[in-house]
């Protein structure tokens, strides 16, 4: 199957066309209710995570969004170009970035919803995280 792509800029407002990408994609696949609840809900919080901490206020950023069916699995995967925490162009103590995404309290239910969370920098210094949802 092949992956579906929406890049948005890391503004609040842009949580809506998260929204309505997913609800389109669940409906483009068929994807029963429970599997959608749980695709919405791990997709906001790390949204609005990156929203929230990733950036430093009024920094410009761009996150990408992919979503794909692997089998049973879904795959999640959020790209975004902040700076990640605790690196030389932002030192601890500094907002700003990603250290790991479970490192945040609010993100721990991700753990509950996900198979697994996968998280590492591109070649092309970008954050990555990928979910897979069961």
């Amino acid at each position: 199957m092949v992956a579906s792509r929406l890049t948005l800029t890391n503004r609040p407002e842009n949580l809506r066309l998260l929204e309505d990408f997913i609800s389109q994609w669940s409906k483009d696949r068929g994807l029963p209710a429970a599997r959608l609840r749980g695709l919405e809900l791990a997709a906001k919080r790390i949204f609005r995570h990156l929203v929230d901490h990733a950036y430093q206020p009024g920094e410009p950023g761009s996150i990408a969004v992919e979503l794909e069916e692997k089998g049973p699995r879904l795959r999640l995967m959020f790209e975004d170009d902040a700076v990640p925490k605790n690196s030389p162009e932002n030192p601890p103590g500094n907002p700003g970035g990603m250290a790991s995404p479970v490192d945040a309290p609010h993100l721990n239910a991700l753990e509950r919803l996900a198979e697994s969370l996968i998280y590492y920098r591109t070649a092309d210094g970008k954050n990555r995280l990928v979910v897979f949802l069961n």
